[in-house]
């Protein structure tokens, strides 16, 4: 009972933090969100997923990423583009000097009349969910419904944080472990950013760490007729959602042969080929699609190794650092000590990582954390080649490189961080050292994340003083986002970070085992 009453913390306090971002970033301001907005949008009016080749980009939405700033010319750009400093215009009191306007456009006809192309061309699911809430507040203004969509997509990082607290569980063998990375994952900065907008990536996000929980559940337990069940409903609603489910198809095909070896249930391959089959036939008109990518021609003459070259340089000299913090249209990264320090807390954890695998290949044992460490370690690394793998047959059909973002291994951050605890307490010497090196993870990451949401506020706000910060993020929001609502919105944002501190802090014995 207690540790359900912790868990349910632990989700309320999730919504807390996450809504703390999706409230104070201004519209389009997320990645790609005017394109997934555009997409709900037309399937609301049109009743039909846009196509290619179609128009999708109602006046509405031009006219308002025109004003804000954010509407892309033919090669991409906007005013964020290459000017990081650049701000909306605000004014003196809480509505937006250009605010009436963005209200005017909320008419049939521009939210029906399409003047370009703009929607992410996604399998249905996501947008389908998101159509519900979008047509509940559909008589409000364009901003209106982006703040609902924006709250729905909390709900789904609430659900995730549950996915997060029980891998930690199964893995460590103790619910306190639990907590500890689903804290970590919710108050990772980019995390906590990518989650507070509207982008497909959040149900893929959840599905996937869903999918990650089933396989390590098959690994430690075995092949049972409920998890292949799960499984294959989880890995189809994946495949509607993005194309993304290609590579956990993969994963979950990890789990099972992991799992079949380990207990060895040689007889379960029959049940594992079956959901193969039913995976192939549902999914096969989303999946189908991208079979060429195992047959594209190298029309630029790319060798491996030149792709290999730049994608190393990269990773290393961009990736790392805007794993944990880049907003504003990649314009503003987190100051370099925040990035700094967390990459020394990963290599740290590398080496603890190698002191663990070193220490039971030396005694020649196998801790019951050791098959559960192997199946994140390599469903971490089967995710970053396939993608990986994909931008280099773009690199060699098109001649560039998609841009591989570090929020696109997201998908598998149960797994990073997961690793990351393991390593960091593997360097500690008796129980009480490593319960200190735990907290001590958890503290840093609460720096982290006041760190990540105050770049965020000083880079779209003046932040001088409380009443001016007030004044400018209210303006360009819902009503219940102005004025002396925001007291509100940063208490729950306290009170938030203050639970998870506490469920954090509280001893293995209080949580249960």
């Amino acid at each position: 009972m207690l540790m359900l009453k912790t868990a349910s913390k632990l989700m309320i306090a999730t919504i807390g933090i996450v809504l703390g971002w999706s409230f104070a970033t201004p519209i389009f301001e997320f990645p790609d969100e005017q394109a997934h907005i555009g997409s709900v949008s037309y399937l609301s009016v049109m009743r039909e997923m846009p196509k290619g080749g179609t128009l999708d980009l109602s006046r509405e939405m031009a006219e308002t990423q025109l004003i804000m700033g954010t509407f892309r010319d033919g090669l991409g750009n906007n005013k964020y583009t290459y000017h990081p400093e650049y701000r909306p215009d605000y004014s003196e009191s809480l509505i937006g000097p250009v605010e009436s306007k963005i209200a005017a456009l909320n008419t049939d006809s521009a939210r029906s009349t399409y003047i370009g192309a703009e929607a992410a061309k996604y399998p249905p699911l996501y947008y389908a969910l998101l159509t519900l809430p979008y047509e509940f507040v559909g008589a409000g203004t364009i901003i209106d419904r982006i703040f609902v969509l924006r709250v729905f997509n909390v709900l789904l990082v609430a659900l995730l944080a549950y996915a997060a607290y029980w891998y930690g569980k199964v893995m460590f063998g103790k619910s306190i472990y639990g907590y500890t990375l689903a804290t970590l994952v919710i108050l990772q900065p980019m995390f906590s950013f990518v989650s507070a907008g509207v982008n497909s990536d959040n149900l893929h996000n959840l599905l996937s760490s869903t999918i990650l929980l089933l396989g390590l559940l098959i690994v430690k337990k075995g092949i049972s007729l409920q998890l292949v069940t799960a499984s294959v409903i989880t890995l189809l609603l994946d495949i509607y959602t993005k194309p993304q489910a290609f590579i956990n198809v993969t994963i979950l095909g990890l789990a099972f042969l992991m799992g079949i070896v380990i207990k060895k249930q040689y007889k379960s391959l029959i049940l594992l080929i079956f959901a193969v089959g039913i995976i192939a036939i549902l999914g096969w008109d989303q999946l189908s699609p991208y079979l060429g990518l195992f047959s594209v021609s190298n029309t630029h003459n790319i060798t491996f190794i030149e792709y290999l070259r730049f994608s190393v340089s990269k990773l290393l000299a961009q990736n790392v650092v805007w794993y944990w913090g880049v907003f504003k249209w990649l314009g503003v990264v987190l100051p370099p000590i925040y990035w700094q320090v967390a990459n020394r807390l990963v290599l740290l954890s590398v080496i603890g990582l190698a002191f663990y695998f070193y220490k039971y290949y030396k005694k020649q044992k196998i801790s019951a954390k050791m098959p559960a460490a192997i199946f994140s370690l390599l469903a971490s690394i089967v995710y970053g080649l396939a993608i990986f793998w994909y931008d280099y047959q773009h690199f060699k059909l098109n001649g560039y490189s998609l841009g591989i973002q570090a929020r696109y291994f997201f998908p598998s951050i149960l797994a990073h961080l997961s690793l990351l605890i393991l390593g960091i307490v593997s360097l500690a010497w008796n129980a009480m050292v490593k319960r200190y090196f735990r907290l001590a993870l958890v503290l840093v990451f609460v720096w982290l994340q006041l760190g990540g949401l105050y770049r965020l506020l000083s880079v779209y706000y003046d932040v001088s003083s409380i009443n001016v910060l007030i004044t400018q993020v209210s303006q360009y929001k819902s009503l219940y986002l102005k004025g002396n609502w925001w007291y509100l919105w940063f208490g729950v944002y306290v009170l938030s970070m203050l639970t998870l501190i506490r469920i954090s802090l509280t001893r293995d014995k209080l949580v249960g085992q």
